[in-house]
C-alpha cells in the first residue's frame, strides 16, 4: 500500500490540480508513459492487478437503482427523468428488452410499443396522436428514434453525469442492437407483473 501511495503522489506531480484550468506540465504521451512505468513498478513490487485496477476506478460511482412506478414515472433515486409520452414509451420499449432492439427492426415491435404508450395517462390530445407516434419511431426510415433517443440521452444528463449515463441511455453501433447496458437487477418495476424477461 505504501507503493500505492507512492504512485498516486507522482502523478500528482505530472498533472496540475484541476479546476485551475492551467495547460499540463508535460504532453499526454508522455504521462501516458509515465502511467505505464509506475504501474510496471507497482507489479515488479508484489502489488496485485485487482489493486491496480482499484486505482483506475477510484472515482467511479456506483450505479443507482432506476425505478418504473406504477404510473410509468422513471426515476433515478429520487429524481423523476422527465420524458415526453413517446420517448418514454420507447425507453421502457428498450429496457424491457435487455438483449437490445435493432433499429431496422423496430415495426416488429410496433404492438408492444403501441401497448405500453397507451399504459401511461394520456391527454385527450395525445392519445389521438398515439398511432401516428408509434408509426414514425418504428419506422427505420424515419428518424424519429434517433431524435427520441437523443432526448432520453438528454433527459438523463439533466440528473447525472455523462459517464454514469453511459448505463442508463440507449446506445450502440449503427446496425447492431442498440440497448440500454443498465444491469436489470439495477431495475424495479412497480406493477403488478414483471416485464417479460
Amino acid at each position: 500500500m505504501k507503493q500505492l501511495a507512492v504512485i498516486q503522489q507522482s502523478i500528482v506531480v505530472i498533472l496540475p490540480p484541476p479546476g485551475l484550468g492551467l495547460k499540463p506540465l508535460c504532453s499526454m504521451q508522455k504521462v501516458k508513459e509515465e502511467v505505464k512505468r509506475l504501474v510496471k513498478m507497482l507489479r515488479e513490487n508484489g502489488v496485485s492487478e485487482e489493486e491496480i485496477r482499484e486505482l483506475f476506478e477510484a472515482d467511479k460511482k456506483p450505479l443507482v437503482p432506476l425505478t418504473v412506478t406504477k404510473s410509468m414515472r422513471i426515476l433515478y433515486g429520487n429524481e423523476e427523468v422527465d420524458l415526453r409520452p413517446i420517448a418514454k414509451a420507447v425507453y421502457l420499449l428498450f429496457l424491457r428488452h435487455p438483449e437490445g432492439i435493432r433499429f431496422k427492426e423496430l415495426p416488429d415491435y410496433r404492438n408492444e410499443l403501441r401497448k405500453i404508450y397507451l399504459s401511461m395517462k394520456l391527454s385527450t390530445a395525445a392519445k389521438k396522436k398515439v398511432e401516428k407516434s408509434v408509426l414514425d419511431v418504428t419506422d427505420p426510415l424515419n428518424h424519429s428514434i434517433i431524435e427520441k433517443c437523443a432526448r432520453i440521452k438528454a433527459a438523463f444528463l439533466k440528473v447525472m453525469d455523462a459517464e454514469t449515463a453511459k448505463a442508463y441511455i440507449i446506445s450502440g453501433i449503427k446496425g447492431e442492437a442498440r440497448k440500454i447496458e443498465l444491469d436489470r437487477s439495477l431495475v424495479v418495476w412497480e406493477e403488478k407483473e414483471s416485464p417479460p424477461e
